[in-house]
């Protein structure tokens, strides 16, 4: 992103703020953006020992960004996008591409339908499902086969688009797709 000049990113479902304190000590200016009070004050914290002071942090959903148009340069989303049933998922995909400026970048990463954890808990619609246990018991992860995350993506030139398979000790793999974006 610095190569094409970006300065404003977007750091969408930011968490614990890795990718927006590693954005922001390189110069970026960043909007750390996360539906989660708690993520946001873990983030908040970290920052005051970060050596950054160009982060700033919002509260809100993927679903109604609250930035005007053509806003960012560029835009982070890792494991954020699948949470939500797929009709929520391309309301959210509308959303970046509408805050990206023309010539931005985004990086997402996604599950894929080769994950291990797919079948998990209770079904909502194909591919879709609500943990009922463990660390992110309640929340839903769709799972996305190859052609249908390509095609949440139509609006954008796909510059790269790989699937990467983790092994894990619970037998399986972990799979994403790393997919990089450019709004035309």
């Amino acid at each position: 992103m610095k190569r094409e000049g970006a300065k404003r990113v977007l750091d969408l479902g930011c968490g614990a703020g890795r990718h927006s304190i590693l954005l922001g000590k390189e110069g970026f200016q960043v909007v750390a953006l996360d539906i989660s009070e708690t993520a946001l004050q873990t983030l908040e914290a970290r920052l005051k020992t970060a050596s950054t002071d160009n982060v700033a942090l919002a509260k809100h959903d993927m679903l109604e960004l609250p930035f005007i148009d053509d806003y960012f340069d560029g835009v982070i989303c890792t494991n954020v996008l699948h949470h939500g049933k797929l009709v929520q998922i391309k309301q959210a995909t509308r959303e970046v591409h509408r805050v990206m400026k023309r010539g931005a970048s985004a990086f997402v990463v996604a599950l894929s339908t080769a994950d291990f954890r797919r079948g998990n808990g209770r079904k909502l619609e194909p591919n879709t499902f609500v943990f009922t246990e463990g660390d992110e018991r309640g929340i839903i992860h769709h799972f996305f086969p190859r052609k249908e995350l390509q095609s949440c993506f139509r609006k954008f030139e796909i510059t790269s688009f790989e699937e990467r398979m983790i092994p894990v000790e619970e037998g399986g793999n972990r799979a994403h797709f790393l997919v990089r974006l450019r709004k035309s």
